[in-house]
């Protein structure tokens, strides 16, 4: 559909090494690009950027189902923030309970709930509603800001999650988070699938 396809690590590739701040920046980059070119939802970016960028194993469909519902504060209702739900569903699938290396279900619960408490601290509210008020009616600046805040919550996500799992570090696909696609690339991927990579 988007055609993300899954590659070999670049790290694995080509022996390059970066330090986890440079990957969580990254990973920001990507999540924001993916809003902004691709269309995708907050939360669509953030759990595709956590999910491919890591060796996660969910199909590039299978990440736009299940992150679908969640923009717009959750189905459009202002609610938590959509950049959050992704990230927080993206969190869950390295730092989960039933992961491999995850956390207990307590622990992974209070992390999650620091994150979005230190979210709070930082933006003023979880809500997207709220977070957006200053931007209802000016589309664009509003989609300048859910870029830029859909990349913030990716790296910020990035970046616990590479303090809990480190050895992700080494998966992370880095030629993944190095693309940048325009909105023209983009457009031609969705129209003529396979062309473009």
């Amino acid at each position: 559909m988007f055609g993300f396809k899954k590659k070999q690590s670049a790290n694995e590739s080509t022996g390059e090494v970066l330090s986890s701040e440079e990957i969580a920046r990254l990973a920001g980059l990507r999540a924001e690009n993916l809003f902004s070119a691709h269309g995708l939802s907050c939360s669509e970016a953030n759990l595709l950027v956590l999910n491919h960028g890591f060796g996660g194993k969910l199909s590039t469909e299978t990440v736009i189902n299940l992150g679908s519902g969640f923009g717009g504060g959750v189905g459009d209702m202002g609610s938590t923030c959509g950049a959050l739900s992704g990230v927080v569903l993206g969190i869950g699938l390295y730092l989960g309970p039933g992961c491999d290396g995850g956390l207990g279900r307590k622990k992974f619960r209070a992390l999650i709930g620091k994150f979005l408490t230190d979210f709070k601290e930082t933006a003023g509210t979880v809500h997207c509603r709220e977070l957006i008020a200053d931007f209802r009616k000016n589309r664009k600046e509003r989609s300048s800001f859910c870029g830029n805040l859909t990349g913030k919550c990716a790296e910020q996500a990035v970046r616990l999650l590479l303090l809990h799992r480190p050895e992700l570090a080494a998966a992370a696909d880095l030629e993944f988070l190095q693309g940048r696609d325009s909105r023209l690339k983009a457009l031609v991927g969705r129209i003529l699938p396979g062309l473009v990579d």
